[in-house]
């Protein structure tokens, strides 16, 4: 599931890429491209789930 996640993270920074070059001023906010792409994926953890060292 980890390869997922980096695979989908990889495809997001290419839509961001191809969205701002092309429309920069329209395009949708960086959280919203999180939410369509990577968030979704049941292998990401939350910000509360991760224990601090």
């Amino acid at each position: 599931m980890a390869s997922l996640a980096i695979y989908l993270a990889g495809l997001m920074y290419e839509a961001m890429h191809d969205l701002y070059c092309l429309n920069p001023n329209d395009g949708p906010s960086p959280r919203a491209l999180f939410e369509r792409f990577v968030a979704w994926n049941p292998f990401r953890r939350s910000a509360a789930e991760v224990e601090e060292p």
